[in-house]
């Protein structure tokens, strides 16, 4: 089943609506830093690409790879 562009959008939309709730609860980041985390990312550009399916995972999935990028960076 091919998702329109809209349900593909609000799926995005929920994921990043997410993980912004999870950095700033289990980080203690504010919203504006969170929106920045995650809009900045390359979990993100993946996470918009159709192509990837990423935007199939759970959001939790998708959290823990987010993570994963954000201690990569930090350790460069």
């Amino acid at each position: 089943m091919k998702l329109t562009k809209r349900q593909f959008q609000f799926i995005i939309n929920c994921d990043v609506e997410q993980m912004i709730e999870f950095l700033m609860k289990e980080q203690g980041k504010s919203m504006v830093e969170a929106f920045d985390i995650v809009y900045n990312s390359t979990i993100y550009q993946k996470l918009t690409n159709e192509k990837t399916g990423l935007y199939l995972q759970s959001p939790e999935y998708i959290y823990d790879y987010l993570q994963e990028e954000m201690l990569s960076n930090k350790q460069q």
